[in-house]
């Protein structure tokens, strides 16, 4: 046989090969993931711990529940699909795929259901697939997670894995839980919190202020600042209330509420005497004190005076 007819032989297998193979790979690369690739998938994201990889699953979800799993403490490890049912149908509306999975987090073994619909002509794992945690700081509204403050007492939808929920803000509240989230439970924590050091240097540093607005000069007393003179026994009326801070009170808190006890307080009030004729009296308290309500924002303290 010549050389060429060999070449031309070798040329036409050659062709056929490729042709075979662009068939292959369109087959593999075309068709759209069976359930239990796409439930497979999805453990891999997790596994990785990648908000991204996770995304691109398809899976919809909140952005800051996508957020919340950078920071998380452990992750779903040696993932597994055990079984699938309703895939022997292509993801088209009104069908549905079940995902029996096993999975480890936080040394612990965990078996689960993962419900996957169709989205854009493809499998993809709905809200089965995520768990959600409400937490309840005894101290404030709001918790932290990673990086992200959110309200306490409501439900937070969070990829399975172990997350830190603390009581916000942590820079005046201490107090945290660690929770292990898991594909389709709906988990609720309490958590014991106390207030911070720096909680009470601020909450002075606004009393401070309050009170110092308290003092400027007015025609009747001030309402919550814990204010109180006897002028009614010498005075028919007053014309203006004078003061001068000697010592703010100081003030400690107690969870919701606070109290300011050691303040000296000078009040020099002008009027008309009991007797009709004009008046000056000057009235000294040593133990000026007041009360009143705490509450903590996502990012501070509020005080509420009495």
């Amino acid at each position: 046989m010549s050389r060429r007819r060999w070449w031309l032989i070798a040329s036409a297998v050659g062709v056929v090969v490729l042709v075979a193979g662009g068939l292959w790979i369109w087959q593999a690369t075309g068709r759209p993931a069976t359930a239990e690739e796409a439930a497979a998938e999805y453990l891999r994201a997790l596994e990785s711990g990648d908000p991204a990889a996770v995304e691109a699953t398809g899976a919809v979800m909140q952005r800051e529940t996508l957020d919340a799993f950078s920071d998380a403490t452990a992750l779903v490890h040696d993932a597994e699909v055990i079984s699938v049912s309703g895939d022997d149908s292509a993801p088209v509306g009104g069908v549905t795929a079940t995902a029996e999975i096993t999975f480890r987090l936080a040394d612990e073994k965990h078996t689960a259901a993962l419900t996957l619909s169709p989205i854009d002509g493809r499998w993809v794992v709905d809200e089965s697939g995520r768990g959600t945690v409400t937490a309840r700081p005894s101290v404030g509204s709001f918790i932290s997670i990673g990086g992200q403050t959110l309200p306490a007492g409501e439900a937070t939808t969070l990829l399975p894995a172990s997350y830190t929920v603390a009581a916000a803000p942590v820079s005046l509240l201490s107090g945290e839980t660690s929770v292990a989230v898991l594909p389709g439970d709906e988990t609720a924590v309490d958590i014991d919190v106390s207030v911070r050091p720096e909680a009470t240097a601020a909450a002075q540093k606004q009393l401070d202020e309050h009170l110092e607005t308290c003092a400027e000069p007015g025609t009747a007393a001030p309402e919550g600042c814990g204010i109180r003179i006897p002028w009614g026994t010498e005075f028919r009326a007053v014309s203006e209330f004078r003061y001068r801070i000697e010592k703010l009170p100081t003030l400690a808190l107690s969870g919701k509420g606070f109290g300011a006890e050691g303040g000296v307080l000078v009040t020099t009030v002008t009027g008309t005497g009991q007797d009709g004729a004009k008046r000056e009296a000057t009235y000294r308290t040593d133990s000026w004190s007041l009360r009143g309500d705490v509450s903590f924002t996502a990012e501070g303290v509020v005080l509420s005076a009495w």
